[in-house]
């Protein structure tokens, strides 16, 4: 059971709180949009895609700040868990480490697997205590719009989450169409009998066909070279249905005297890449000019998800719509902009990082980032110092509000706040210089049984040490000067400074798995427990 105490909290401040300059919080989230796909070079190092075009995200990032060292977990589920819980999924809470389970190892792809893997949780405890509970004990209303994952069903977002208004779903649509089972992504389906309808009876009011007047008054304004009056009596996408439940959310909570946190999970650009038409017309007719990005079709639901989150920041602006900004709540409202994991290679190229969500390497879990929080954050700024996860948004949101962590004996917190960064006190935390993965089972031939440690040295260099379970092997890079991970420092005979980083970040990476406890499966032949990483490599 949860602590009594930290829950007879949330109805005492409940009932004492009033706002004091709280912030609102919106924390969007993209689905595998990976470092490289925004416009912006404020988030990728000067890394933007030449061809997606991201302008509502780019202003995000113009009026505020951008990490350009972000992560997350190498896929969807197990970032989800990290975020809610603000613990690594070695957490008592979390438990999530791979979307579905640790066993997926062949798929036809790998011949043989050494190790028996973990058997992980799927959805979180109902004993964690989530980033909505934390934020509630401060007065805040609750939101969740968008995918479901690391919880069994959206009911359950509500039951031991904390969340006041639910719209969590998938993004399959199952209807019975002219008498047929149909199972659709994405859009809009007309039932036999319940009419328009998306996965969630929460957004059936926004499922009805784009008409003449949501094209003049929804798509015109954002309209971008694209003509959305070819949309005109076709079925809504998702992506659009969200947009619009989130911007009445914002309209309904302006009038309210309590502040709200919204957790706005975007489906897109998840495959299958299913963008809007009109918008992958645009594209169809667009030459790209960028040698990793071509494909019309994903770069038009790039330019949706951002279409989307132009519309939140025009909410914030104007909520009423009606042209005066004077009701306007966006200088007291913290957005979070960020994604899930790297981006999905094949639909994109996530160039210069290497390879692709499912992965360790760069391009898996390095994402964009960015918080704007107008006279609290500095405008165009980039920090290209602090490393970020998923763990330490918990932290900095609860920071950033005023709510006090959970008591460590009941959920202990693993992220840190890096609001002291964003209030322009400090440029890096000296006391959070690490990173951690593990992964105690398979993934096709994208992940194996390892642990990886991501390290920012005294000298504010970056590097990243792979310990492999399966043959004992190393592998070190230095991030800094080789973003591509293209050279092992542990190839050949690395000098004795190379080797003593090597050791250092060995030794930190043994004590954090010893810590928890972190599971790492049997060996198949002989049953026994494997190992953790050995002290001081070996020697």
């Amino acid at each position: 059971m949860k602590n009594p105490i930290f829950l007879s909290l949330i109805l005492l401040v409940c009932f004492t709180t009033v706002m004091m300059g709280q912030p609102n919080v919106i924390l969007i989230m993209a689905d595998d949009l990976g470092w490289t796909d925004l416009s912006s070079p404020n988030t990728s190092l000067g890394n933007a895609s030449k061809y997606y075009e991201t302008p509502n995200i780019d202003r995000l990032a113009k009026q505020g700040m951008s990490f350009t060292y972000a992560y997350t977990q190498q896929n969807c589920q197990p970032t989800r868990a990290a975020l809610l819980t603000g613990q690594y999924a070695t957490g008592p809470q979390n438990g999530v480490y791979n979307v579905g389970s640790l066993h997926r190892a062949s798929k036809g792809l790998r011949a043989s697997t050494a190790i028996i893997p973990h058997n992980q949780t799927n959805y979180l405890t109902k004993e964690c205590v989530s980033m909505f509970e934390t934020v509630k004990t401060v007065g805040y209303h609750t939101a969740f719009f968008g995918k479901l994952h690391a919880i069994k069903t959206g009911e359950h977002a509500e039951s031991y989450l904390g969340v006041d208004h639910n719209l969590a779903l998938r993004k399959e649509t199952k209807a019975t169409v002219n008498g047929k089972k149909v199972n659709n992504e994405f859009f809009a389906q007309k039932d036999d009998t319940k009419g328009w309808m998306f996965s969630h009876e929460g957004l059936k009011p926004y499922a009805q066909p784009y008409d003449a007047s949501y094209i003049k008054n929804v798509l015109e304004p954002l309209q971008n070279g694209n003509d959305p009056w070819i949309l005109e009596g076709t079925p809504k996408h998702l992506t659009d249905a969200l947009g619009d439940a989130v911007v009445d959310y914002i309209q309904e909570r302006t009038q309210q005297n309590t502040p709200f946190f919204a957790y706005v999970p975007f489906h897109a650009v998840h495959v299958s890449i299913l963008p809007r038409p009109d918008l992958e017309a645009k594209y169809k007719a667009k030459k790209s000019k960028d040698p990793r990005h071509f494909r019309a079709d994903y770069a038009a639901f790039v330019e949706l998800l951002d279409q989307n989150v132009g519309r939140i920041l025009n909410a914030l602006d104007d909520p009423n719509g009606d042209g005066d900004i004077s009701d306007g709540i966006a200088d007291n409202t913290l957005v979070v902009f960020y994604s899930d994991n790297g981006g999905f290679m094949g639909p994109t190229d996530n160039t210069p990082l290497r390879l692709r969500k499912g992965t360790y390497f760069e391009g898996g879990v390095r994402v964009p980032l960015i918080f704007r929080y107008p006279g609290t954050i500095a405008p165009n700024s980039v920090n290209t110092t602090q490393e970020v996860h998923a763990i330490d948004l918990y932290p900095t949101l609860a920071d950033m509000v005023g709510a006090e962590l959970p008591d460590p004996g009941v959920h202990d917190i693993d992220g840190k706040s890096v609001a002291s960064i964003l209030k322009g006190e400090m440029e890096v935390i000296e006391n959070k210089t690490e990173l951690y993965w593990h992964f105690p089972g398979y993934m096709d031939v994208r992940n194996w049984p390892q642990s990886v440690i991501h390290y920012r040295h005294s000298n504010n260099q970056h590097y990243k040490l792979f310990y492999s379970y399966e043959d004992g092997s190393y592998e070190l890079y230095n991030l800094s000067n080789d973003i591509g991970e293209t050279t092992n420092l542990l190839a050949g005979d690395p000098d004795q400074t190379t080797f003593d980083l090597a050791l250092k970040m060995n030794n930190k990476l043994r004590e954090w798995l010893m810590n928890r406890s972190a599971p790492t499966g049997t060996w198949r032949n002989s049953g026994e427990p494997v190992a953790y990483p050995p002290l001081n490599m070996g020697n």
